[in-house]
């Protein structure tokens, strides 16, 4: 691991700390900035050595040092994925403006995911800033054309099959959220990478979420989150897309 992948694990792990401010916070509506950070229980501030990444959350044992509330798994573990990835994509693209992109595309996927599986939620406050700042950083690559007809094409997508749905079926199947995070995904990757993030998105989604309303015996009615299924896929883009793409035109070649 070289000091780049050291520093962006650093940095992520220390990001991944306010991540989970805004997981908190913004589905609440609540200031990201004040006040301070401070137990959700007792509402007792929390000092600079109980607030350290990971190691604070183990030298508690998960509870609050004043109330001994649990504190939820999902802290260090948002810390920790936020830090590896970093770390990770540091060591995929270096020290380059590309890798900026990811870093900020990756803390908005960590984030809104997490949101989602825990609200059914994906505010506007992270989508459409999202969407900005994909069009900007790909305005700064030199791709913003196949940037801004993919944001376009990715929420016209999803949009015109919820049409379709709620025509068909008379009730709503795909939040709005959903069709902002494809476009923010293709804001930031181009329009090339939407038919992988929503075949990929799909299948896996179908998948997994047929299992969940089988174990669940929720029935067909109840909602499951979409957003971590494109989020993931959208990762599995941005980092190996022209690995998969090579891959997929060579076997192609090989069978014409």
């Amino acid at each position: 691991m070289n000091e780049l992948s050291l520093l962006c694990g650093i940095l992520g792990l220390m990001v991944g700390s306010f991540a989970n401010v805004c997981v908190y916070r913004i589905p609440r509506r609540e200031s990201i900035a004040f006040p301070g950070s401070h137990c959700p229980t007792c509402s007792h501030a929390i000092a600079a050595y109980d607030n350290i990444p990971l190691i604070s959350w183990l030298m508690l044992r998960g509870r609050c040092r004043h109330c001994h509330a649990p504190i939820a798994w999902r802290y260090p573990l948002l810390e920790l994925l936020m830090g590896v990835s970093w770390g990770l994509l540091a060591v995929h693209f270096g020290a380059t403006a590309e890798l900026a992109a990811a870093l900020c595309l990756f803390f908005l996927l960590w984030v809104l995911s997490v949101i989602d599986l825990e609200t059914g939620l994906l505010p506007n406050a992270l989508t459409w800033p999202g969407i900005a700042a994909g069009l900007l950083f790909s305005w700064w690559l030199g791709s913003w054309q196949d940037a801004l007809i993919g944001a376009l094409a990715g929420y016209g997508l999803f949009w015109s099959i919820a049409r379709l749905f709620l025509w068909l079926t008379g009730r709503e199947g795909m939040g709005h959220g959903d069709f902002k995070l494809l476009a923010m995904l293709g804001a930031f990757m181009g329009w090339q990478a939407l038919p992988f993030i929503v075949l990929v998105s799909s299948v896996v989604g179908a998948l997994l979420g047929s299992l969940f309303l089988l174990l669940s015996k929720k029935g067909l009615r109840a909602e499951i989150p979409f957003g971590p299924y494109l989020a993931a896929a959208g990762m599995i883009w941005l980092v190996w897309g022209e690995d998969l793409l090579g891959w997929y035109l060579h076997v192609a070649g090989l069978h014409a």
